[in-house]
């Protein structure tokens, strides 16, 4: 199964960003694709047009409203191909500077989300896999998770969270025919920085100004859809350099990141309220 077409995939967070990008291009690929977001609205503009696309409004930090969009899909499509778990959050500050509510929601949807999505697809995707030949798990992690760099402390721990568990995942299902990968992203040009601070989501003609620098969304998307029809499981860093991240847990990099970081941490934070502020208006 190395085509989408006619393949029913789930992802998650698909009203803008990452997201949105994906379910394009898999819809693209005549992929049977099921997207799910917190704003219905949002959600039903990302999807406007695009034939082979169904939105399902959920919100994945909700244990409810995993299972029941877990349910929907199996009940409307009568089996699960494939997840992309592309949901999250980021709330850009110093540990001490971070509310409890933006942690828990962090948590919440880019650990916990991931991980009990993926737990409640798993039957079906393992009798996917089993009748059809392949099943995929698709997480979208973080070059944060390779790289803590103030003040994305918190979203690096969650986001090295799912890291761990892609690994661990691919050492349970591979031999029963569910590929696991893991796509980790350097700085994308989304609205994360911003929405992170609780700015509303915006319409498209209105989004250009809050948008982060990074590389397009629609480079992520096309790894995603590599992915999904490799005959074996990827973890791919985009852009591909990214991956050197990887070298500052290495001793004595590991250290002298410890005390370079530390001491521009608050300068890091100042820049960093100021691209926020600048892209709120």
């Amino acid at each position: 199964m190395t085509s989408l077409r006619e393949r029913v995939v789930l992802v998650t967070g698909g009203s803008a960003g990452i997201g949105r990008a994906v379910v394009h291009r898999l819809a693209a690929s005549d992929a049977r694709v099921v997207a799910c977001a917190r704003d219905r609205s949002r959600l039903s503009e990302a999807l406007a047009g695009v034939d082979g696309a169904t939105a399902v409004p959920a919100d994945v930090s909700s244990a409810t409203d995993r299972v029941a969009l877990v349910e929907r899909v199996v009940s409307e499509h009568g089996r699960l191909d494939a997840v992309v778990l592309n949901a999250a959050l980021g709330y850009a500050a110093l540990v001490e500077e971070t509310p409890q509510e933006a942690v828990e929601a962090m948590i919440a949807t880019n650990l916990t989300g991931v991980v009990d999505v993926a737990r409640l697809a798993l039957p079906h995707l393992l009798q996917a896999a089993a009748e059809r030949g392949r099943a995929d798990v698709l997480v979208t992690a973080s070059s944060a998770a390779l790289a803590q760099v103030p003040p994305l402390t918190i979203y690096s721990a969650t986001k090295a969270g799912v890291h761990g568990f892609v690994k661990g995942l691919r050492r349970e299902v591979t031999a029963r025919g569910v590929r696991v990968h893991s796509i980790t992203p350097g700085p994308v040009s989304t609205e994360w920085l911003v929405r992170g601070r609780g700015a509303a989501p915006v319409s498209d003609e209105d989004a250009e100004g809050r948008l982060s620098p990074g590389i397009a969304p629609e480079r992520v998307a096309e790894q995603v859809v590599r992915s999904l029809t490799s005959p074996w499981s990827r973890s791919v860093s985009v852009p591909r350099w990214m991956g050197l991240a990887r070298l500052g847990e290495v001793p004595p990099i590991d250290r002298l990141l410890d005390l370079a970081l530390s001491r521009q941490a608050g300068r890091i934070q100042r820049v960093t309220d100021r691209m926020v502020a600048d892209r709120r208006g």
